[in-house]
């Protein structure tokens, strides 16, 4: 049961394909079959060999690698005192550049000469004094360190060089030439080649939400064409069923499931999830959705339910600020609220309530045409303090360093409440006062939404979109991670310093070039989707696997909730409808919801609750004994045991057993007559 969407342990220790041990009489094979057959995800190309020879032949040895080497052991053992919250003695050991200026004593390490570095000499047991103050660091770590310092030296820091690969070629060929590249640097071979079946099967789960039917497997694989795969990837980007499935996904990456509350789940379903059906429809490109969820006016009936993202935040700043980051910035920033980012120098506490400093004067209003976010004309500005006291009044300052002034300068926020010293210039769409003689103010029931001529958020949605490379970084890793089990920084929404990509050149080219080809997501996709490394088998012929983070392999990926139902109702042949809907499918949300909350994961392990409401909960149970679907009909109709098998493997998993498997199969079914 790893393969089950949950909240910890390691990708490694999930399914490998060896079939579960059977544990209990109590659930039928065919239902084994059914969830492990949610399991099976996999996927492939042609590379140009010339290019990739003209790429990786004859590149010099990189430096030693701090972001992989030194960095992770200094986060986990040595940042809690010399990182943002703290510095003792001035030292900050966030980024290189800070290790190498050092603090009060000098620098940290002296490169290539590990003798003369406090940072391995304080390192040692019996050192006076000794780093970390409370534990001891192992004799393997050190000597990674001294390595490191020894190796190191500043004038092995290569120039940056020009890209090898110029924007504006085709991504799936980018993709296939910088990962052949990345494996024949770690000497890496990749998997074989997945089948047409299993293609299939992996391509409609993530597209889709659901495994293939039998009469779409029946369809694909009886087609000849040799660009039958690329005409798959292109009928199902234009679906329906995947605008669909793409707007459940990001209504959960906007806004989480745990603020999912009932009123919240009818008002999404009512304002932002028909808004973001639209957008995949018709693949808005994305920096013009960047642009409607943040500054949150609507100009057209298609656009309104956007507003939503900011207005479920129930007018809270620092709320908006820190899911517009996470969501659309691939940055968790909360941590700085209180001192700069404790593991990631480029984040400072200032950018935290600069961002918070940019939605400060939303406010919710209901207008005749629906939920508005409006804005206030002055005010909209707080002080904050840091751990030592000292207080400093919040500037519309963003992560990249770049500020805004307002045109008229601060004012005081008192003067909104008065019209009179809140000038009529100052307004697009003024308040109303609400009687004759009353004082203007913005209230929550409006015919419009009061809206300034300076808006704070159209500012930032210039700074975080069209002059911020980490916006299009951001939804690159994201449709990665989505698409080919992780993100090539990971976890997705930790986009810093501290979490370096694991193939930076691919990411830098791959954002490039989405800014470029005007954000255009369904070419995103389909990039990714035929390019070699999605059709990868996750079994690899080496006897050590490579690594998640090399993708020389497909990964095992849990399925979320809806994906989970969906192909429960459909292996046991429940009707699809053209928007993409199985029948029966708005019986069992709430229920699955509940059970398997998460998407993208940081660390993948199921838990007992989730393995037990698998295998012998009342939900499936009761899904599995609806006589009047296809699949229980049949299996009750079949008289042989072995031919029971045979049909539940072919409509669940989409194959035939293997001869273990049919005989333990009909073991199981030849003790039990009941």
């Amino acid at each position: 049961m790893k393969w089950l969407g949950g909240k910890g342990g390691k990708p490694e220790d999930s399914f490998r394909g060896r079939r579960p041990r059977q544990e209990s009489p109590i659930a039928p094979v065919w239902r084994l079959g059914i969830l492990s057959a949610l399991l099976r995800i996999s996927p492939s190309i042609i590379l140009s060999l010339a290019l990739l020879r003209a790429i990786a032949g004859g590149a010099p040895l990189p430096a030693p690698d701090y972001a992989r080497t030194l960095a992770p052991l200094l986060k986990e053992h040595c940042t809690k005192c010399h990182g943002g919250a703290k510095q003792k003695g001035g030292l900050d050991l966030r980024s290189l550049e800070s290790a190498l200026k050092g603090g009060e004593s000098g620098p940290a390490f002296v490169p290539g000469n590990p003798q003369e570095s406090r940072l391995i000499n304080y390192l040692h047991a019996k050192s006076d004094p000794h780093m970390p103050p409370k534990g001891q660091l192992g004799e393997e770590e050190i000597r990674t360190i001294r390595n490191w310092v020894t190796n190191f030296s500043k004038a092995d820091t290569p120039p940056p060089t020009p890209d090898a690969l110029p924007v504006g070629i085709n991504p799936r060929l980018a993709i296939d030439v910088l990962l052949e590249k990345s494996w024949i640097e770690a000497e890496l071979t990749r998997a074989p080649r997945i089948d047409d079946a299993t293609f299939l099967r992996r391509i409609t789960l993530d597209l889709l939400g659901r495994i293939p039917t039998l009469e779409e497997r029946e369809r694909f694989l009886a087609e000849t064409n040799s660009a039958k795969r690329e005409r798959l990837v292109d009928d199902l980007l234009a679906s329906k069923g995947h605008a669909r499935n793409l707007a459940e996904i990001f209504n959960v990456i906007l806004l989480g499931r745990e603020e999912e509350e009932d009123k919240n789940r009818g008002d999404r379903e009512k304002h932002l999830l028909p808004y973001l059906r639209w957008i995949f429809e018709t693949n808005r490109p994305w920096n013009k959705v960047g642009h409607d969820l943040i500054v949150a006016r609507p100009k057209t009936a298609h656009e309104r339910g956007a507003t939503w993202f900011l207005y479920e935040q129930d007018n809270n700043a620092n709320k908006m600020a820190t899911a517009t980051s996470a969501a659309l910035l691939g940055k968790q920033v909360q941590c700085a609220q209180c001192h700069d980012h404790p593991v990631a120098p480029e984040i400072e506490q200032k950018h935290y309530w600069g961002l918070v400093a940019f939605f400060d004067r939303s406010i919710n209003v209901n207008t005749k045409d629906g939920p508005r976010v409006a804005e206030k004309a002055a005010g909209g500005y707080a002080k904050f303090a840091n751990l030592e006291g000292k207080s400093s009044e919040s500037e519309l300052v963003f992560f990249t360093g770049l500020k805004v002034d307002e045109p008229d300068g601060r004012r005081d926020k008192d003067a909104l409440e008065n019209y009179l010293t809140t000038p009529p210039a100052d307004w697009i769409n003024p308040p109303k006062p609400s009687k004759k003689g009353r004082k203007p103010k913005i209230t929550t029931t409006v015919e419009e939404a009061p809206l300034p001529r300076f808006s704070r958020r159209a500012e930032l949605a210039e700074l975080a979109v069209e002059k911020n490379p980490a916006f299009a970084r951001a939804f690159v890793n994201r449709a990665w991670a989505l698409l080919m089990g992780r993100g090539l920084v990971h976890p997705v929404d930790k986009m810093t310093s501290a979490y370096p990509p694991s193939h930076p050149e691919l990411l830098d080219w791959l954002a490039a070039d989405f800014a470029a080809g005007d954000y255009n997501v369904r070419r995103l996709f389909r990039a990714i989707l035929t390019s070699r490394a999605y059709a990868l088998s996750a079994v690899h012929p080496a006897a050590v696997r490579p690594l998640p983070e090399t993708f020389a392999r497909a990964l095992d990926k849990p399925l979320p909730a809806e994906a989970l139902y969906r192909s429960i109702l459909v292996a046991l042949g429940a009707e699809v409808q053209e928007d993409g809907t199985v029948n029966g499918e708005q019986d069992y949300r709430e229920t699955f919801v509940g059970a398997y909350p998460a998407l993208f994961p940081e660390v993948f392990s199921p838990s007992v609750q989730q393995a037990m409401f698998a295998t012998n909960g009342g939900t499936i149970d009761g899904m599995l004994r609806k006589e009047e679907l296809p699949l229980v009909k049949s299996l009750h109709e079949t008289e042989s045991n072995e031919a029971v098998v045979k049909k539940a493997f072919h409509t669940i998993l989409g194959r035939a057993p293997e001869s273990s498997e049919r005989e333990r199969g009909v073991e199981f079914l030849n003790g039990r007559a009941d």
